[in-house]
């Protein structure tokens, strides 16, 4: 046993359930040792391919005012008071090395009567968020030499494409998709943004593999993964020296393809139609997000690396000096150190929406007692609320 069992929720169930979760884990750990063991063996070729496309960061004494947008939101909806809350943060922070220069934020409350999908509740509720992220970055752009936005710049066309065809898209919704994508482009024109994207799903390599072979191992293998093991501190890896031109996406949407068994005579045109068709279908001009490139950094051994996207415009070379310059990153995490500052000032736990609902209920039932005749209204509006699991 590797904890001490008076602080797991672990030792709270049943002895013989415990047990049988025992045997679950010691099997599964055996598998995954095998699965490593394969994996570093594959490695080994893979190496010899990527080794020459790894180029090492450059240095630089300079200290640029670097700016950092990131929102946090309700991890869950509450559902009390009749209608379905949500709230957020979004915040803006300037450094410049190590010194923090400013910050600003912006709290901000969604809600939608519980008749609509969940589906699009939570798709409007992440649309919102994206969009006062951008108009934050905009409002911001003068203030800095250099920004950095949490994900990708187009990210969010997808989750619009993907609600417009389940068919619970409307005018409420477009109106908002264009307003963000509009704020988007006025950043990625700036040429002094990129976007970090964190939780990575970049399978590019794997699916680059794919058009000699379309069983290689590394379909279902992210890229960031790969590259931890591959490159060495202080390198980068731009894709466009391994893949050219074409969008990192489209390789990655080809790996998805061969995995799941469904290459077709063209794989690389009929995974670039998948990538672009979104756009076309809601009417988004597609050529900024054909001008957006990625690379991979690695600043400190043993961190995975950085996934950084960013537009042609900003020139590769003005990139790298940026990103090279001293207190960049987090010697902890590998990512910006500002994206980590303005990261842990604006999180909200899934615990403090239903605080603010509480609080909002706390002053409804205040004010309306206020005068006894509106008791039996009240007593009515809270008594047919849905019951809520709620921890």
């Amino acid at each position: 046993m590797f904890f001490d069992e008076g602080e797991l929720e672990w030792v709270k169930l049943p002895h013989d359930l415990q047990q049988k979760f025992f045997e679950l884990a010691g099997k599964e750990a055996e598998r995954l040792a095998e699965v490593i063991g394969r994996f570093e063996e594959q490695l080994e070729d893979l190496r010899r391919m990527l080794g020459p496309h790894f180029k090492r960061l450059p240095s630089s004494s300079s200290l640029s005012l670097v700016a950092a947008v990131d929102s946090s939101r309700s991890p869950r909806l509450s559902e009390r008071l009749g209608v379905r809350y949500g709230v957020f943060a979004s915040g803006v922070v300037f450094l410049k090395g190590v010194e923090k220069r400013a910050e600003r934020f912006e709290p901000g409350i969604f809600k939608r009567k519980q008749v609509f999908s969940q589906d699009k509740s939570r798709f409007t509720f992440s649309l919102i968020t994206t969009y006062v992220e951008r108009k934050m970055a905009l409002e911001a752009l003068d203030e800095c030499d250099f920004l950095i936005l949490d994900g990708s710049f187009y990210g969010f066309v997808y989750g619009a494409h993907a609600v417009k065809r389940s068919g619970l898209y409307g005018d409420v919704e477009d109106k908002l998709l264009r307003e963000t994508f509009d704020a988007t482009e006025a950043l990625r024109k700036s040429g002094k943004v990129v976007g970090v994207i964190k939780r990575s799903h970049t399978r590019a390599i794997g699916g680059y593999l794919a058009l000699k072979d379309k069983n290689n191992p590394f379909l279902s293998m992210i890229d960031k993964l790969i590259l931890s093991v591959l490159m060495p501190a202080r390198n980068f890896f731009k894709y466009r020296d391994f893949l050219g031109e074409t969008p990192v996406q489209v390789y990655s949407r080809l790996a998805g393809r061969a995995l799941a068994k469904k290459l077709g005579e063209e794989p690389l045109e009929e995974a670039e139609e998948m990538v672009f068709t979104p756009f076309e279908n809601l009417g988004l001009e597609v050529e900024g997000f054909r001008e957006m490139r990625r690379l991979q950094v690695k600043c400190y051994e043993g961190l995975p690396p950085c996934e950084i996207e960013y537009p042609l415009k900003l020139g590769e070379e003005k990139l790298l000096n940026f990103l090279g310059e001293k207190y960049f990153f987090n010697e902890v995490t590998n990512l910006p150190l500002a994206l980590d500052l303005v990261d842990s000032l604006v999180n909200l736990s899934a615990k403090f929406t239903e605080e603010f609902v509480s609080e909002v209920e706390g002053r409804v039932l205040e004010t309306l007692l206020e005068k006894r005749e509106r008791f039996n209204a009240v007593k009515a509006f809270f008594a047919f609320l849905n019951p809520q699991k709620i921890f």
